[in-house]
């Protein structure tokens, strides 16, 4: 064990870790830092070496690569942390752990590379698809609040530019033992059991996440979480039960922005996104989500209803199955607009297919849907509560009986089909300029950060017509593929299957 917990720590105290050293076990943290003299645990040494390894998984009884337990103003960063196991036992690589702790506060994870994390899943153990989530969760970097005597609960925790790469099962996932209120689903009177008290200030950002057993993040058990500038690449590839990229349960106020999530295998869920049970206040804006056979949004609500969220401003490209797909259960003051959705050749995924008796109040605007090549997409969804007006639907997709106000025309996007978001500018003479009706409480600024009141557009870019891009032109000058260009600007046939064009060009504002 690194003999951290044996050692007289004292707030403003630095633990140094050799760069090019290894440490055979877990590294286990008790004490506290204070306000202006935190506890950081970080590398020191030349450079040019590599970060110290933390590897625990060597002892079988070690389920914890790093636990920091119960302590509050501490960072640890600039470390390389591993925990294998035979995916039969809870596994974490980073374990913040609160049990009767009252608030646990100011907490920094940075830097990391966490890698080769193989905790309990459904797939490996036969105890049931919770297996490695909820509480005694298994994963990357995993936070939970338990007891029962005193409310515990953290603040101002911040996740930020870590590497993880294949654990099982979660990438990056809280949970709290102090989640119940009336809100709160009823499946989990069997899964928590303390009143509410709910962790504030959480900040998780550019992160980078590959293979994943399981969820790529998730956020239960907070209220106002910013999750932003994170890339999933690949979840759900061993769980062998539901699990979604990037999703929230039993929280209120949560904001996800500029994330990218692609890969997800499995259609048991298998969304890039997830508004689901017992929240409120939900946003997903400027998100992209392609090629995940699940599809690109899921909406949860079982028997409590999920109200208040908004999904706007987000780009889908080639997701599958389905691009909404509604559980059972009512949601209440839901707005899905003005996102831009292209579903390539080969793919027959339903727009929203809904398993509910109860009512949708749920309003589909300004969006623009397109469709390319062979199959086609199709409706199943029989609530007219359900809201569309005013989207503009193009190539093979049926007709909704009560949607109104649709337009058919060409969207004229710049060079649909690849995964870039500036593939989907709109050309001038695209149906899409200028068409959209509103939505009271719109965003100020688009995907690309252009002023949303200046150009009144369906879909994700809210700017001025734009001429074919010059790079298009390029790619199709040196292609072998170039003749599958359409004059137009409205479909380019060149594909990227893994994903790889453009993706320098995410999120860089106007760099159109």
């Amino acid at each position: 064990m690194v003999a951290i917990r044996s050692l007289s720590i004292a707030p403003g105290d630095n633990i140094l870790l050799k760069r090019g050293s290894r440490f055979s076990d877990s590294l286990i943290l008790n004490q506290s830092g204070s306000p202006n003299l935190r506890i950081t645990v970080q590398a020191y040494g030349n450079p040019h070496q590599a970060n110290p390894v933390i590897d625990a998984g060597k002892n079988a009884f070690q389920l914890n690569a790093v636990l920091l337990n119960g302590t509050s103003h501490v960072t640890v960063q600039d470390l390389d942390i591993t925990n294998p196991g035979d995916n039969k036992d809870p596994r974490r690589g980073v374990y913040v752990y609160a049990e009767n702790s009252g608030e646990v506060r100011d907490i920094t994870l940075q830097n990391l590379f966490i890698h080769d994390v193989r905790g309990w899943m459904p797939s490996t153990t036969d105890t049931g698809i919770g297996t490695g989530k909820y509480a005694n969760a298994s994963g990357a970097i995993v936070f939970e609040a338990n007891g029962n005597n005193t409310a515990s609960y953290f603040t101002d925790i911040t996740v930020q530019d870590n590497v993880i790469q294949s654990v099982d099962r979660q990438g990056i996932y809280t949970w709290s033992n102090w989640c119940r209120r009336p809100a709160m689903a009823s499946f989990w009177d069997s899964l928590c059991f303390q009143p509410w008290y709910a962790s504030t200030g959480l900040l998780v950002q550019r992160n980078r996440l590959y293979d994943i057993g399981g969820d790529g993040i998730v956020v239960t058990g907070n209220e106002n979480a910013l999750i932003r500038n994170n890339t999933v690449i690949g979840f759900n590839k061993r769980s062998q039960s539901p699990n979604a990229g990037i999703w929230t349960a039993n929280s209120d106020g949560s904001l996800f922005q500029y994330n990218v999530v692609s890969g997800g295998t499995t259609i048991q869920d298998g969304m890039a996104y997830d508004v689901d049970h017992s929240t409120s206040g939900t946003i997903f804006e400027y998100n992209v989500s392609h090629d995940n056979e699940g599809g690109f949004f899921l909406l949860c609500p079982y028997d409590k209803p999920t109200k208040n969220f908004t999904i706007r401003y987000n780009l889908s490209v080639n997701d599958r199955t389905r691009i909404v797909e509604i559980c059972d259960g009512q949601l209440v003051n839901g707005k899905i607009y003005k996102n831009t959705i292209f579903i390539g050749d080969g793919i027959s995924p339903f727009i929203v297919t809904e398993d509910t008796n109860a009512s949708l109040d749920v309003l589909l605007t300004d969006n623009i849907m397109y469709k390319t090549g062979s199959g086609h997409a199709q409706w199943q969804l029989n609530d007219t509560i359900f809201s569309v007006n005013d989207n503009l639907f193009f190539g093979p997709i049926d007709a909704y009986d009560e949607a109104t106000s649709s337009t058919t025309s060409a969207p004229g996007l710049a060079a649909a089909g690849l995964r870039d978001p500036k593939a989907y500018l709109l050309l001038s003479g695209s149906a899409a300029l200028g068409s959209a009706v509103g939505v009271a409480g719109d965003a100020h600024k688009d995907f690309f950060s252009d002023v949303t009141a200046a150009h009144k557009n369906l879909g994700f870019y809210a700017g001025p017509a734009t001429g074919r891009p010059v790079w298009v032109d390029n790619f199709n000058q040196n292609s072998s593929l170039a003749s599958g260009w359409s004059s137009r600007g409205q479909v380019a046939l060149v594909e990227d299957p893994a994903g790889d064009l453009g993706q320098s060009g995410y999120f860089q504002g106007n760099g159109k």
